[in-house]
């Protein structure tokens, strides 16, 4: 019998976050770069409810047959219920390069894109998390008697896939508990990637606070159907303007 073995973990890890002002308890809106940038610079995950997720299907299974004839079945939908609501979800992707992720999860381009170093985050997070690809198909996860032995197992299984139509997100997932979880490790973001539609505060707030850090800031250029990315502040940015005096001589 061949042997199933775990996906690679790429190089570089994803994440698309939107910075357009939260509105609070008192009806003013306020700004999400701050609590952005502590927390890269803290730094920390923040681990969300699966009801909160966009996808109203999130979290759907289907029980096997002999599942459901069970006396104890409603108990057991009960307990994995109450496991899928004890799981966060830090949603994450191995590419930067997804028009609709810059639409949906980047406020239209006006956020922006956090790139971590993948094997670095994993060994600095801890082991009440786990780091899992995202299935999909287009009928949902079976959940058999045997996986009902670990109820939490089971809700972790539900959350590790989702529709096929979702397959474009190219999602990792990190399930752990609820809130924000330690990143133990003070050097697992490698870039932060402006959109092109930034709010000039914005920019200026990110650039600031990675003035002197080794985070590579690397602004959109749209150009027709087209956008390239040019570094802005950091060692890539260094580099080129060295590379620039270089040439120019």
């Amino acid at each position: 019998m061949a042997q199933l073995l775990p996906p690679n973990l790429p190089l570089y890890l994803y994440r698309y976050r939107s910075l357009a002002p939260k509105i609070g308890d008192d009806g003013r809106p306020r700004p999400v770069v701050t609590r952005e940038i502590e927390a890269l610079r803290t730094p920390y995950l923040f681990c969300a409810a699966f009801e909160t997720m966009n996808d109203p299907m999130e979290g759907f299974y289907s029980p096997s047959r002999l599942l459901r004839r069970r006396d104890d079945y409603e108990r057991i939908a009960r307990e994995i219920y109450q496991g899928k609501v004890n799981v966060g979800i830090v949603s994450l992707s191995d590419t930067k390069e997804n028009e609709l992720m810059w639409t949906h999860y980047a406020g239209n381009y006006s956020g922006i894109c956090i790139e971590f170093y993948a094997g670095r985050l994993l060994s600095a997070l801890p082991d009440t998390v786990d780091l899992i690809r995202m299935g999909y198909d287009d009928v949902p996860p079976r959940i058999s008697g045997q996986d009902a032995t670990s109820t939490d197992a089971a809700a972790r299984k539900i959350l590790s896939q989702k529709k096929f139509n979702w397959a474009y997100e190219r999602e990792w997932r990190i399930l752990g508990p609820l809130g924000q979880v330690s990143v133990n490790s003070s050097d697992v973001v490698k870039s932060i990637y402006l959109g092109s539609r930034i709010n000039g505060l914005d920019r200026y707030s990110i650039l600031e606070a990675f003035e002197k850090s080794a985070v590579d800031i690397l602004e959109m250029d749209v150009d027709g159907y087209k956008h390239e990315w040019r570094p802005v502040q950091g060692p890539r940015f260094a580099k080129s303007k060295r590379s620039h005096r270089k040439n120019t001589r």
